[in-house]
């Protein structure tokens, strides 16, 4: 496994760029679940000692990306069924706040960065540039997210979408999946215009139900490839 290669530096901005190289190859899906990680092992790949990469890997654990297995190190979380119902049952409730809150401090401009990025991602989809739609998916979300003005807020809509990523990265690749991200940040966006919570609520609702059937239809083609794989080693 090949992570970023890490600079000298001090201490505490050493553990914090481990974790945030660690990190991104986790939601990312560079680093696959079901990996184990060793800190020895990563201690050498980056070219560090292992007390910022021990103190990296707890921040991980702390963030549900990995769980500690004692003396054997520690492995990349697998979403089940069951932890994809919770996130997005979470995830709902969360973006819906934050929605209506955004609806009450939303901004011309704001307005104006989510069309441009409808605009784009519609240039996107007709060049068959599916390969730029995890940005401009992540844009428009972030974009909604900071017009709550709530930091609190804000951080916590980020860390629940990039819980997903991994899967929605290997989804939006795929047209008909693009096409539906497009369409639902479009009635998102919509919703806002109208200046009607009820409608924002439901635009909410009904893009993270689609994206939770597809993540959990993902999943499930996953298995059955394992399964298969399984089979021919017999």
């Amino acid at each position: 496994m090949k992570v970023l290669k890490t600079t000298k530096q001090d201490p505490n901005s050493l553990t914090q760029r481990v974790y945030k190289d660690l990190r991104s190859a986790i939601i990312t899906g560079k680093i696959k679940g079901g990996t184990r990680l060793v800190e020895s092992t990563l201690a050498a790949d980056m070219q560090v000692s292992r007390t910022p990469i021990r103190e990296a890997l707890h921040k991980l654990v702390l963030e549900g990306l990995l769980y500690s297995i004692p003396r054997a190190g520690y492995i990349v979380e697998e979403m089940s069924d069951e932890d994809v119902q919770d996130l997005f049952t979470t995830r709902m409730a969360i973006e819906q706040l934050a929605a209506r809150q955004a609806l009450k401090k939303i901004t011309t401009q704001e307005f104006d960065l989510l069309a441009l990025n409808l605009k784009q991602t519609d240039e996107a989809l007709t060049l068959g540039r599916t390969d730029k739609m995890t940005h401009l998916d992540m844009e428009f979300h972030g974009i909604l997210y900071k017009a709550t003005r709530s930091k609190t807020l804000y951080q916590i809509c980020r860390t629940l979408s990039e819980h997903t990523l991994k899967y929605r990265m290997a989804l939006i690749h795929l047209p008909e999946m693009a096409k539906k991200t497009r369409n639902g940040h479009y009635q998102i966006f919509e919703a806002l215009n109208s200046g009607v919570p009820e409608k924002v609520d439901e635009a909410i609702a009904s893009h993270l139900q689609l994206a939770k059937k597809d993540i959990k239809l993902l999943l499930e083609q996953k298995r059955q490839e394992a399964f298969v794989t399984e089979d021919l080693e017999l």
